[in-house]
């Protein structure tokens, strides 16, 4: 309490207490009943706790303060040695019905965990009527899930307060609006203060005859996610596995380790393309990234393919008779290749022979066969 002169003493607290909780506290604060109550609401964002991208609910802690004039409540300082403001607890004065119109878990603002914390709650009163509570509490809202640009993904969340009772006459404002620069920061999502905004909105309902109006703010704000975690490490090893996937082409036929070494790269990426769906939200909202996946997995699985393919034209009998079409379109280009190599070179071998492309009993190696598909499969996948 602040006083102005003199002491304070317990009579004087006693009778301005009996005198201000002597009215009750169903009744609207106004002398003229049928004038409204507005209610100036601020917003304060303490810290974001959890947000899911599948389910689009945020947890966060906040704190709103209420600001409202009460005409039963005002006093002559006077009267009661120079005190000008004092306090009253919740459950014995009048304070505004809100809720939280998309809430989750509970819509009502007074998140009260206990007994204690309903009486230690307090209504603040000045002498010329000015009230103001603070609250504070953990909620749970819904969001607009976005996921397109993931991990550079940016989600929109709206605190919608509303008065649920039409009939008590309140109406809403936001004067003093959000702060969010006391908030404690999230590890994973960030608001930018740039996409902070307020809004009012009114909808009237047709109600036992009558048009009434009911009050609506909202606090919106975008999180946005801290992407250099899902960066470094979700999509810049699959990156790296992709080009590592690529060098299968350059271990040596005879080796032995080129299926091997295809197929757990392969694995390898099916595990990092597992971890990274499981952020992401099972709808029809299908994000950038998670194209590039099922991408660089077709691309994976082209790889091992023509891996497998290139060990066959490698060991193939030099002698066989029979070949099928991939193997006689690998030897065109195989001919075609090595007549436009010799035609600079201005060297004349059999390879420019007048012998069909296509005869299989043509004078060449598969095993020079297998390294120029070796090459070509880089050429095809770098350029």
């Amino acid at each position: 309490m602040i006083v102005v002169q003199g002491i304070v003493l317990h009579n004087d607290m006693q009778t301005l207490y009996e005198s201000l909780t002597n009215v009750s506290k169903h009744i609207k604060p106004r002398i003229n009943q049928s004038q409204p109550v507005n209610v100036d609401v601020m917003f304060v964002m303490n810290t974001i706790q959890d947000y899911d991208e599948i389910s689009g609910n945020l947890v966060f802690t906040a704190s709103f303060a209420f600001f409202w004039k009460d005409e039963f409540k005002m006093w002559n300082p006077l009267n009661y040695n120079g005190i000008i403001n004092t306090q009253l607890p919740i459950m014995k004065t009048w304070v505004p019905a809100l809720v939280l119109r998309n809430g989750v878990n509970q819509n009502s603002l007074f998140t009260f965990s206990n007994m204690m914390d309903i009486e230690t709650t307090m209504v603040t009163y000045t002498a010329d009527g000015d009230a103001v509570l603070n609250i504070f509490g953990q909620y749970q809202i819904t969001c607009d899930s976005d996921v397109t640009r993931y991990p550079y993904d940016e989600h929109r969340c709206i605190i919608s307060v509303w008065t649920p009772d039409v009939l008590s006459g309140m109406t809403l404002s936001s004067v003093r609006g959000m702060v969010f620069g006391a908030s404690i920061g999230n590890a994973e999502w960030a608001i930018p203060l740039t996409s902070v905004n307020v809004y009012h909105r009114n909808q009237t309902l047709h109600l036992m005859g009558f048009n009434l109006t009911a009050d609506e703010i909202g606090f919106s704000f975008t999180i946005k996610r801290e992407y250099l975690f899902p960066f470094l490490n979700i999509i810049l090893p699959i990156i790296i596995l992709m080009f590592s996937h690529c060098l299968v082409f350059f271990l040596p036929v005879v080796s032995g380790e080129r299926t091997s070494f295809s197929f757990t790269l392969l694995l390898t990426f099916v595990v990092y393309m597992t971890a990274a769906l499981e952020q992401l939200p099972p709808s029809n909202n299908i994000s950038i990234f998670n194209i590039f996946l099922f991408h660089q997995f077709v691309f994976s699985i082209h790889i091992t393919i023509l891996v497998v393919f290139s060990i066959q034209i490698f060991y193939k009998d030099k002698d066989s008779i029979n070949c099928g079409a991939p193997f006689k379109v690998i030897l065109f280009l195989y001919h075609c290749s090595c007549k436009i190599c010799f035609r600079k070179k201005r060297i004349v071998d059999k390879c420019t022979s007048h012998q069909s492309v296509y005869d299989t009993n043509a004078n060449h190696s598969w095993k020079k066969v297998s390294i120029f598909f070796d090459k070509l499969c880089l050429f095809y996948f770098f350029c």
